[in-house]
């Protein structure tokens, strides 16, 4: 990152905050038009953001505001994509994310700099002046990087977040990739082998919408039959998430950045992923899989990813991102960690005690982990109790 890091100067900041994203529609990069000089994540492109100020936005009854950021002569610095919601009476500011996130950042125009202490306050004061009143503003999942640039509010941040991002960088042939660092070679090809024996095994980017829409109907079987086995809840009854990957499926088409994979036999779906791709980084969002012990043993989510993997080498792809989430199979397959951060700014009394009030309940949850590592229904109430609060 230091290749990018510059003197800095001092910066008149403006800002321009609108509740609508198509008064900032000229500057706000979208999944099918990068622009030239900005830096983001897939997950604050506006197409992406519309599909959710429609659905889950909607649904949380967020106040939204897009916010633009200028220097003294009109020239972009960064753009933020932030929400106002009551939580538990208090004011909550945070960025657009309600679950369907792995990563919140700004997107960032050049020339990118790296922020000392006294202009990111400057920066915030401003800000807050700008915006409605809030009690505290939480941002979480923030990476330092932004697709390769630094992220100049990351000093907001107050602690690490866990857990992390983990990345392939794809800088070599599949071949050469399977051969020195693919796990589980010989166990896969095994599998694969007894699956056959049960019918035609197929992996398949859906395209059509009529495939899509199938693919979709068993990812949300499949994910809501594991939401229940392990937190005794439906995801998918989280405000506006269900209409939210309907929404998705509906508006992009293909091709486009919403990629739907399966890994059929004979027709049935074993696992599914969805992912979004955009300026030739892949990002995993949601697997599924077939839970049961007819299809378990032959690991049909891992053997997905490898199928998925190897059309993400063999398509032009430069970063296979595994997204949110720091499960050992992820560091199997990945040669670099994204660490993520959290910025937790109370702004008012009141929002003091609703900071308080969280880390105590999150102390109480971790607790309750550790006191119930085989006593599951107390678990599964526990994280439905401290998830459902705050």
């Amino acid at each position: 990152m230091s290749q990018f890091k510059q003197k800095e100067e001092a910066v008149a900041f403006k800002f321009k905050v609108v509740d609508d994203l198509k008064q900032l529609a000229e500057l706000w990069p979208r999944t099918d038009r990068c622009g030239s000089s900005s830096h983001c994540y897939a997950f604050q492109c506006a197409d992406i953001l519309e599909v959710w100020c429609d659905t889950i936005g909607r649904a949380r009854r967020t106040k939204t505001m897009f916010v633009g950021v200028f220097d003294d002569i009109g020239r972009p610095i960064l753009l933020l994509p932030l929400g106002i919601e009551r939580r538990c009476g208090f004011r909550v500011l945070s960025f657009l994310d309600g679950g369907v996130s792995d990563y919140n950042a700004p997107i960032v125009f050049d020339p990118v700099q790296t922020w000392e202490r006294q202009t990111l306050d400057r920066f915030w004061s401003g800000l807050i002046a700008v915006l409605p009143t809030f009690d505290v503003a939480i941002f979480d999942k923030m990476p330092a990087d932004i697709c390769g640039v630094p992220n100049p509010i990351i000093g907001l941040a107050s602690a690490p977040y866990d857990p992390s991002g983990h990345l392939v960088n794809i800088t070599r042939s599949w071949e050469e990739y399977a051969a020195t660092r693919l796990p589980y070679k010989r166990e896969s090809s095994a599998q694969r082998r007894r699956l056959a024996k049960l019918g035609q095994v197929v992996f398949t980017v859906a395209q059509t919408p009529v495939d899509r829409q199938r693919v979709l109907e068993a990812m949300m079987r499949q994910k809501s039959q594991r939401y229940i086995e392990t937190l005794g809840v439906d995801g998918f009854d989280r405000p506006g998430y269900r209409q939210y990957c309907i929404s998705m499926v509906e508006r992009f088409t293909w091709p486009g950045p919403l990629v739907i994979s399966a890994l059929e036999v004979d027709g049935k779906i074993l696992s599914t992923n969805w992912g979004l791709i955009r300026n030739g980084r892949f990002i995993g969002i949601v697997m599924s899989f077939e839970s049961g012990d007819e299809w378990k043993r032959f690991s049909p989510g891992r053997l997905l990813l490898e199928d998925l993997l190897k059309w993400n080498f063999t398509n032009g792809t430069s970063i296979f991102d595994f997204g949110i989430g720091d499960e050992s199979y992820k560091v199997a397959y990945t040669d670099e960690t994204l660490p993520l951060y959290e910025a937790n700014i109370a702004v008012t009394a009141i929002g003091r005690v609703y900071q308080i009030g969280k880390t105590r309940t999150w102390r109480r949850l971790k607790a309750a982990i550790l006191r119930t590592t085989k006593r599951s229904g107390a678990l599964q109430r526990a994280i439905r109790k401290a998830t459902t609060r705050w």
